[in-house]
Protein backbone atom coordinates (compact mmCIF):
# COMPACT_ATOMS: atom_id res chain seq x y z
CA UNK A 1 0.00 0.00 0.00
CA UNK A 2 1.38 3.42 -0.96
CA UNK A 3 1.21 6.63 1.04
CA UNK A 4 -1.34 8.04 -1.41
CA UNK A 5 -3.75 5.14 -0.88
CA UNK A 6 -6.92 6.00 1.00
CA UNK A 7 -8.66 3.30 2.94
CA UNK A 8 -12.40 3.71 3.47
CA UNK A 9 -13.07 2.71 7.06
CA UNK A 10 -16.82 3.40 6.94
CA UNK A 11 -18.73 0.38 8.17
CA UNK A 12 -20.51 -1.61 5.49
CA UNK A 13 -24.23 -1.93 6.11
CA UNK A 14 -25.60 -5.42 6.26
CA UNK A 15 -28.66 -6.40 4.21
CA UNK A 16 -30.57 -6.58 7.50
CA UNK A 17 -29.62 -3.00 8.35
CA UNK A 18 -30.62 -1.78 4.90
CA UNK A 19 -34.01 -3.49 5.29
CA UNK A 20 -34.54 -1.89 8.71
CA UNK A 21 -33.80 1.49 7.16
CA UNK A 22 -36.24 0.78 4.34
CA UNK A 23 -39.03 -0.12 6.78
CA UNK A 24 -38.24 2.98 8.83
CA UNK A 25 -38.43 5.17 5.76
CA UNK A 26 -41.73 3.53 4.85
CA UNK A 27 -43.16 4.32 8.28
CA UNK A 28 -41.94 7.91 8.10
CA UNK A 29 -43.50 8.43 4.68
CA UNK A 30 -46.78 6.82 5.79
CA UNK A 31 -46.88 9.06 8.87
CA UNK A 32 -46.08 12.22 6.93
CA UNK A 33 -48.56 11.35 4.17
CA UNK A 34 -51.25 10.96 6.83
CA UNK A 35 -50.24 14.34 8.30
CA UNK A 36 -49.39 12.83 11.70
CA UNK A 37 -46.57 14.48 13.62
CA UNK A 38 -43.92 12.21 15.09
CA UNK A 39 -44.96 13.22 18.60
CA UNK A 40 -48.57 12.11 17.90
CA UNK A 41 -47.41 8.59 16.99
CA UNK A 42 -45.09 8.52 20.02
CA UNK A 43 -47.92 9.56 22.35
CA UNK A 44 -50.33 7.05 20.81
CA UNK A 45 -47.77 4.28 21.39
CA UNK A 46 -46.65 5.53 24.79
CA UNK A 47 -43.01 5.80 23.76
CA UNK A 48 -40.57 8.67 23.33
CA UNK A 49 -40.25 10.80 20.20
CA UNK A 50 -36.63 9.67 20.11
CA UNK A 51 -37.62 5.99 19.92
CA UNK A 52 -39.97 6.61 16.98
CA UNK A 53 -37.25 8.65 15.29
CA UNK A 54 -34.75 5.80 15.78
CA UNK A 55 -37.19 3.32 14.22
CA UNK A 56 -37.91 5.63 11.28
CA UNK A 57 -34.14 6.00 10.69
CA UNK A 58 -33.60 2.24 10.88
CA UNK A 59 -31.53 2.52 14.06
CA UNK A 60 -34.01 0.52 16.19
CA UNK A 61 -36.39 -2.36 15.64
CA UNK A 62 -40.06 -2.49 16.48
CA UNK A 63 -40.39 -4.78 19.50
CA UNK A 64 -42.25 -7.99 18.66
CA UNK A 65 -44.80 -7.38 21.39
CA UNK A 66 -45.65 -3.96 19.91
CA UNK A 67 -46.04 -4.82 16.20
CA UNK A 68 -49.85 -4.74 16.39
CA UNK A 69 -49.75 -1.38 18.20
CA UNK A 70 -47.48 0.09 15.54
CA UNK A 71 -49.69 -1.26 12.77
CA UNK A 72 -52.71 0.46 14.30
CA UNK A 73 -50.87 3.72 15.08
CA UNK A 74 -49.66 4.02 11.48
CA UNK A 75 -53.02 2.75 10.17
CA UNK A 76 -51.45 -0.12 8.21
CA UNK A 77 -52.99 -3.52 7.38
CA UNK A 78 -52.07 -5.82 10.25
CA UNK A 79 -51.17 -9.06 8.37
CA UNK A 80 -49.07 -7.24 5.80
CA UNK A 81 -47.28 -5.11 8.39
CA UNK A 82 -46.59 -8.07 10.68
CA UNK A 83 -44.99 -9.94 7.79
CA UNK A 84 -42.85 -6.92 6.83
CA UNK A 85 -41.63 -6.43 10.41
CA UNK A 86 -40.95 -10.12 10.99
CA UNK A 87 -39.03 -10.55 7.74
CA UNK A 88 -37.01 -7.36 8.03
CA UNK A 89 -36.48 -6.75 11.75
CA UNK A 90 -36.91 -10.18 13.34
CA UNK A 91 -35.86 -12.61 10.64
CA UNK A 92 -34.74 -15.27 13.11
CA UNK A 93 -38.25 -15.31 14.61
CA UNK A 94 -39.77 -15.39 11.13
CA UNK A 95 -37.62 -18.39 10.14
CA UNK A 96 -38.55 -20.18 13.37
CA UNK A 97 -42.25 -19.59 12.74
CA UNK A 98 -41.92 -20.80 9.16
CA UNK A 99 -40.12 -23.91 10.39
CA UNK A 100 -42.95 -24.62 12.81
CA UNK A 101 -45.54 -24.09 10.08
CA UNK A 102 -43.67 -26.29 7.64
CA UNK A 103 -43.65 -29.08 10.22
CA UNK A 104 -47.36 -28.73 10.93
CA UNK A 105 -49.22 -31.64 9.24
CA UNK A 106 -51.44 -29.35 7.15
CA UNK A 107 -48.53 -27.18 6.11
CA UNK A 108 -46.42 -30.26 5.38
CA UNK A 109 -49.18 -31.50 3.06
CA UNK A 110 -49.25 -28.12 1.28
CA UNK A 111 -45.44 -28.14 1.02
CA UNK A 112 -45.49 -31.67 -0.39
CA UNK A 113 -47.87 -30.50 -3.10
CA UNK A 114 -45.17 -28.02 -4.17
CA UNK A 115 -42.80 -30.87 -4.93
CA UNK A 116 -45.29 -33.11 -6.73
CA UNK A 117 -46.09 -30.58 -9.48
CA UNK A 118 -44.22 -31.28 -12.71
CA UNK A 119 -44.10 -27.68 -13.94
CA UNK A 120 -41.08 -25.96 -12.26
CA UNK A 121 -42.70 -22.50 -12.51
CA UNK A 122 -45.85 -23.70 -10.75
CA UNK A 123 -43.72 -25.50 -8.14
CA UNK A 124 -41.78 -22.27 -7.50
CA UNK A 125 -45.02 -20.26 -7.28
CA UNK A 126 -46.44 -22.65 -4.68
CA UNK A 127 -43.22 -22.69 -2.67
CA UNK A 128 -43.16 -18.90 -2.66
CA UNK A 129 -46.76 -18.82 -1.41
CA UNK A 130 -45.76 -21.00 1.53
CA UNK A 131 -42.70 -18.96 2.46
CA UNK A 132 -42.81 -15.52 0.82
CA UNK A 133 -39.82 -14.15 2.73
CA UNK A 134 -38.15 -11.04 1.36
CA UNK A 135 -39.76 -11.28 -2.06
CA UNK A 136 -43.27 -11.01 -0.68
CA UNK A 137 -45.93 -8.82 -2.24
CA UNK A 138 -46.09 -6.90 1.04
CA UNK A 139 -42.49 -5.76 0.73
CA UNK A 140 -42.97 -4.96 -2.95
CA UNK A 141 -46.00 -2.77 -2.16
CA UNK A 142 -44.01 -1.07 0.59
CA UNK A 143 -41.16 -0.33 -1.83
CA UNK A 144 -43.56 1.01 -4.47
CA UNK A 145 -45.16 3.26 -1.87
CA UNK A 146 -41.76 4.61 -0.88
CA UNK A 147 -40.83 5.34 -4.49
CA UNK A 148 -44.15 7.04 -5.19
CA UNK A 149 -44.12 9.20 -2.06
CA UNK A 150 -40.51 9.90 -1.17
CA UNK A 151 -39.54 13.53 -1.42
CA UNK A 152 -36.38 14.21 -3.43
CA UNK A 153 -33.30 14.41 -1.22
CA UNK A 154 -31.22 16.66 -3.45
CA UNK A 155 -30.45 20.30 -2.64
CA UNK A 156 -32.10 23.54 -3.70
CA UNK A 157 -32.38 24.29 -7.43
CA UNK A 158 -29.45 26.10 -8.98
CA UNK A 159 -29.89 29.01 -11.39
CA UNK A 160 -30.62 27.57 -14.82
CA UNK A 161 -32.44 24.45 -13.50
CA UNK A 162 -35.95 24.07 -14.75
Amino acid sequence: MTEDSVVDLAPVKTPEQLLKEEVGLYLKIVRETQGKPLRWVAQKLGVSNSFISQIEKGDASIPLDRVLDFSLAYDLPVPEFVRIVLVTMHNDTYRALMSILENDPEMAKAAKSCHTVADPKERARRRKALNPGLSSKSLQRMREFILENQKPTYGNPVAGDS
